[in-house]
This record gives C-alpha cells, sequence and structure tokens, in this order.
C-alpha cells in the first residue's frame, strides 16, 4: 500500500480529514466571510457550485465552528417529495413529532424556532442541499420557514444549498419572492492552479509526509484534468500515489498521473484518449 511505501500516518486524501486541517483556499475564504455576515444579518443564503468544489466541505466546516450556545444547525441532504414530506422532515431532524396534517406541522416547526430564537437566543440555521432537484412548488414555499412578526425579525437562517442550475432558477421571474430574500450568495470554484500545488502538498504534510511527492508537470497535468476540483484532485492523488508505490517511484511525475486519468470515466474528455472514440462493449 501506498501509505507504508510513502510514510503517511493516514490516509492523506481521505473525506475524514479534521476541520481544523482543512486548507484555506481563496474560495473557501470567501465563503467564511459570506457565512460570518449571514449570521450577523439573517435571512437566505444560497450556496451552489459542480459537484466536487467544496460546498458539502463548507458545510461541514459551518457545522463544527458554531458555537452550541448560540446556534443550532440542520441539514437536510435530500429533496423531498412534497411540501407536506419537507415540513415532516424538519421536523424530525428537530427532534420534534410531526403533527398530522400539514399545516400542523409548519406550525410546530414556528413554534420551535420561535422558541430557540425569541425565547432562548440560539438561531437555527437550517440548510436543504440538492436545491436545483426541489419541485417548483416547495422551492416557492420553503421563504416561508422565515415568515415571522409580520417580516419584522430574522428567527432563522436559511442555506439553499446545490448545483449551478439552483442559480440559474433563482433568476427566473416566478422565484422573485424568494430570491429578495438572499442575503447572500457564493458560488464554489474550487482551486486554483498555484492553490492544487499548495493544497496537494497540504494534505501530504498533515498525513505525516513533509515534502512535496507530487513533480511539477504531474501538478500542471492534474490541474488541466481537474479545472481545481477538489474531489477530482482527491481522487487523482490517490490512484497516482497508488500507482507510483506499485511502480516504486520516489515521487510521482506526469505518466503516473496519465495512466490514473484513465481509469476515470470524468476525465475521458481531457485525458491522453479525449480524442479517441469511447469503445463499446
Amino acid at each position: 500500500m501506498y501509505k507504508a511505501y510513502y510514510g503517511f500516518k493516514r490516509h492523506p486524501f481521505g473525506k475524514e480529514i479534521p476541520c481544523d486541517d482543512l486548507f484555506m483556499y481563496r474560495d473557501f475564504q470567501e465563503f467564511q466571510q459570506r457565512i460570518e455576515f449571514l449570521k450577523i444579518h439573517g435571512g437566505v443564503g444560497v450556496l451552489w457550485g459542480e459537484p466536487g468544489t467544496g460546498k458539502s466541505v463548507g458545510l461541514r466546516w459551518l457545522r463544527s465552528s458554531l458555537n452550541r450556545n448560540r446556534y443550532r444547525f440542520y441539514y437536510l441532504p435530500e429533496p423531498p417529495m412534497t411540501l407536506s414530506d419537507l415540513y415532516r422532515r424538519l421536523a424530525l431532524i428537530m427532534n420534534i413529532d410531526p403533527a398530522y396534517r400539514r399545516v400542523d406541522v409548519y406550525q410546530q416547526l414556528k413554534d420551535h424556532i420561535m422558541e430557540l430564537s425569541g425565547e432562548k437566543g440560539i438561531t437555527p440555521i437550517i440548510a436543504l442541499d440538492e436545491t436545483q432537484m426541489y419541485h417548483y412548488l416547495i422551492l416557492q414555499h420553503v421563504r416561508f420557514l422565515l415568515n415571522f412578526d409580520i417580516d419584522s425579525r430574522n428567527y432563522a437562517i436559511l442555506l439553499l444549498c446545490g448545483q449551478p442550475k439552483l442559480g440559474k432558477r433563482l433568476k427566473r421571474k416566478e422565484y422573485e419572492p424568494l430570491a429578495q430574500r438572499v442575503t447572500v450568495r457564493h458560488r464554489f470554484s474550487g482551486l486554483d492552479r498555484e492553490e492544487v500545488d499548495r493544497y496537494l502538498h497540504h494534505r501530504l504534510a498533515i498525513a505525516g509526509v513533509k515534502h512535496q511527492l507530487f513533480e511539477p508537470e504531474a501538478v500542471q497535468y492534474i490541474y488541466q484534468v481537474t479545472k481545481g476540483n477538489l474531489r477530482k484532485t482527491d481522487t487523482l492523488a490517490v490512484q497516482s500515489l497508488l500507482l507510483a508505490s506499485g511502480l516504486k517511484k520516489k515521487s510521482i511525475d506526469q505518466p503516473v498521473v496519465e495512466k490514473a486519468v484513465e481509469e476515470n470515466f470524468w476525465a475521458w474528455a481531457v485525458g491522453p484518449g479525449a480524442m479517441r472514440e469511447f469503445p463499446l462493449d
């Protein structure tokens, strides 16, 4: 295994990386600044980006960074089938026994939010993921989760998270009542070329290898293939380490990364075989 061969204390590109060890790249720092602004002013935050550009990591960081005496974080990872389903799922993650009728569940949610914020001084943060897949009527109604005291105060923070289609949907006229409530928006774009080099070095270092194992040409090729997508970068890095250790290489060069690229369907269009026709079974 590459872990023993290169002397890693743990797997360098695993998902289980502690939030304290996250790489602070430009895009992520901008996200943190917008979140701090949203925590002060309340309302709706919209977070979107291509899969693998840092949205999930950002939400995990947010959850871990919150002061439990001031905030509660509620996360719904999957799109609900109906509005009633949305309310019931939210009730369950808030440890509320949902009533039978939708209108009663909605009131339960409002009462819980008002109890937390109005009486205990705790701001609920409700994060809805994959909202680009929400049905039109459900996405239209999520703003009502913030309707309190004739819209005179923000009792909760609502995060709408998803892929780029979400941003496009909210620009449409029919979503204007929701769009007007958006306090901050952030598009995750991943790493730039220089950050890919520092990111790889950082992940190696926190796993116990202090020197850069990836040669400059290999780093350049990784960026060329991934365009700074963190998930794709992690995947190629792990596959390259595995291949290089099998070849008893002391460092990872471009040919090794090229070989790793061939193992990924998503990289086919940009890898060495980009101009070849995809073989049929």
